[in-house]
């Protein structure tokens, strides 16, 4: 326009400094203000207020002020960008005196104060103005429901969510967004139920949440009815949808599943490359995680902080100590990105899981600033599988001046001492917990049942059918006692007899699970169970139990029933805990072992299923630093193995 010689006016420039204001271009913005000091259309209150926006807006509150105090005219709109600008900025003294001095004060000025107090952390003096409100709009108690969540007051804010006259669609999305950050998926999910019935259509942002809570709790079945709902409500499905899908289907396990939707995508940027990157590492696809990782550089995209956390894990998980030193160092080098406390954890955990626990504290300690609790508790964990009592001693240290009122933290290092034989260090540690009336959080296990999520937590007896679900453990127990199979004890680190320890372990929340599954699922199905905590290993992580792998380990000179056995009991009941969520099982591992609890075992062990493990998952045995040893009772004689990546 400017270029053919035309010159802008008012009502033209006012929507120029709009869009500069929308896409936060404040150099942008100073130049179309000269061009109308120039043209002398700055004075008017429609261009005014545009300017004010436009500053406050972009964070630029100085100007934006003394163009509201050197303004001809003021109307509503001058004030409530003025108020708006502070609260953006976090100026919330400075919006409270302009609030007070509003000569009029419409429902937007109410709406934009209470934010302000929402943004800053005083709930409560947000509340006592919602309360003086002389009118409210939908606006009013969706800010309110945000302000309560972010402070994860949930049942407050979903009190306010029950109290309103009518809801929109961004009043179901923020509640149901406020229960999927806080833990809640379950919740989240029957909202998000209820707000189908509802008949409100959901946005993006309640589909993003929904897939989220879907992929924190396993639940493939539910993921997948959104995925087709999305798909058959012809939505807008951009990035970060697709995203959340990747993510989703991940972290259930259906990593064929994440795949598809990645390989779908026309333009993939730097989120879905990490989604997919990430996925496959939690997955066991720890060499195709990184093979990927080769391709998003071939194809130009940087990645950024958090694909390099997919990287490192990938590496972790397959064993691969040089490697990630390697990408580690690369972050700084070739990427010019400062490695945050996310990646020395994930190298630490790297070095842990190789047993090079020395060098794994030496590097925790390198870190600038202060190790936090995630990466000591990794460490610990690690000294806990390679029964090292010296470092975790000085790691289970280390983690209680973090974190005091942590039970898990004496729980693990109680075990670390009683996997050693150190009982009287072990009692001491339990009696110095249950003097500070300290507790671990629970473990509990998931499996989603036709679309239905139950939740078992050890000794559970609170099911409405617990007793099928408890004569079925009966009848797997029997049944592994007329194959010859001893229940592995080792987990249960107490000084008892063998006996109380078979008790001890035979009610574990997985157990409990799977046989629950059995009695509702059809024969040859696997059997998806999601677990809280991560046995033995760090607390609070959230895996699931039954993924993909794109490896099993090979074996030679075994009897192939011992063998299949030993992958059964080991990880398909499991009998033994050998934190699953880490080494993943292939579904035809899960699907066998769904056989050969529905039928005859012999029939089970003649069957294709077996001969096609063999034939796609041989693999050669690693050197020793990249293997792992897992007990299997009476099977003892049969030679460590390596897990997968």
């Amino acid at each position: 326009m400017v270029l053919s010689g035309a010159t802008p006016n008012s009502f033209t420039l006012s929507f120029v400094i709009k869009a500069c204001g929308n896409l936060v271009a404040v150099d942008e913005g100073r130049q179309i203000h000269g061009l109308m000091l120039k043209c002398g259309v700055d004075r008017d209150v429609f261009s005014s207020n545009g300017l004010i926006h436009m500053y406050a807006t972009c964070g630029d509150i100085d100007p934006a002020r003394k163009l509201f105090d050197t303004s001809w005219e003021r109307d509503m709109v001058s004030w409530n960008s003025m108020l708006s600008g502070y609260v953006n900025c976090g100026l919330l003294e400075q919006a409270k005196c302009l609030f007070n001095e509003m000569p009029e004060k419409g429902v937007v000025s109410w709406n934009a104060m209470i934010n302000g107090y929402c943004k800053c952390g005083e709930i409560e003096a947000a509340r006592e103005l919602f309360n003086r409100m002389p009118s409210r709009n939908v606006e009013s108690w969706n800010t309110l429901i945000t302000g309560y969540a972010k402070g994860g007051l949930l049942e407050s804010s979903r009190e306010i969510f029950d109290e309103m006259p009518e809801r929109n669609v961004v009043s179901w999305s923020a509640m149901i967004t406020a229960y999927a950050q806080w833990d809640r998926p379950n919740k989240a999910l029957a909202l998000f139920d209820e707000m189908e019935k509802a008949l409100v259509k959901p946005n993006w942002a309640t589909i993003v949440s929904a897939l989220s809570a879907c992929a924190h709790i396993g639940a493939l079945d539910k993921g997948k009815q959104i995925h087709l709902y999305v798909d058959k409500s012809k939505m807008k499905i951009d990035s970060i949808i697709r995203t959340a899908l990747i993510d989703m289907y991940a972290k259930c396990g259906s990593i064929e599943n994440a795949i598809s939707v990645f390989e779908a995508l026309e333009t993939k940027d730097v989120f879905s490359w990490t989604a997919m990157i990430g996925g496959l590492a939690l997955n066991g696809h720890g060499k195709k995680a990184l093979e990927l990782f080769g391709e998003m550089e071939g194809a130009g995209v940087r990645p950024n902080e958090v694909t390099f956390v997919g990287v490192l894990c990938a590496c972790s998980r397959g064993g691969l100590v040089e490697l990630a030193k390697q990408y580690f160092d690369s972050m700084r080098i070739v990427h010019n990105i400062d490695p945050k406390v996310e990646h020395y954890s994930c190298m630490v955990d790297t070095l842990g899981r190789a047993g090079l626990l020395e060098e794994a504290v030496s590097f925790a300690e390198s870190i600038p600033g202060k190790p936090n609790s995630t990466l000591w508790g990794a460490l610990l964990g690690a000294c806990w599988i390679h029964k090292d009592a010296k470092v975790g001693e000085y790691v289970g240290d280390r983690l209680i001046e973090l974190e005091p009122g942590d039970g898990g933290v004496y729980i693990l290092l109680s075990n670390i001492y009683a996997t050693v034989g150190r009982w009287d260090d072990a009692r001491q540690v339990r009696m110095l917990m249950e003097s500070k009336s300290l507790n671990k959080s629970p473990g509990h296990s998931t499996i989603e049942i036709d679309g239905t999520i139950h939740e078992f937590y050890v000794g559970d007896k609170s099911h409405p059918r617990v007793a099928e679900i408890y004569l079925k453990l009966d009848e797997i127990a029997l049944r592994l006692k007329l194959l010859g199979y001893t229940p592995v004890t080792s987990p249960v680190l107490f000084d008892i007899e063998d006996e109380e320890k078979e008790t001890a372990v035979s009610h574990h929340s997985e157990k409990l699970a799977i046989a629950f599954g059995l009695i509702c699922t059809e024969s040859f199905l696997p059997l998806r169970i999601v677990k809280n905590l991560r046995d033995g290993k760090t607390a609070n992580s959230k895996q699931n139990d039954f993924r993909n792998a794109d490896c099993l380990p090979g074996w030679q000179g075994v009897n192939l029933k011992l063998h299949m056995l030993h992958l059964i009991f080991t990880y398909i009941l499991p009998v033994v805990f050998c934190s699953v969520a880490d080494d993943q099982l292939s579904p035809n591992v899960a699907l066998f072992g769904a056989q050969i609890l529905h039928r005859d075992e012999e029939d089970a062990l003649k069957s294709k299923q077996v001969q096609q493990i063999f034939e796609e998952r041989t693999e050669p045995k690693v050197s020793n630093s990249h293997s792992k040893t897992c007990n299997a009772g009476n099977l003892g004689h049969l030679e460590s193995y390596c897990l997968p990546n």
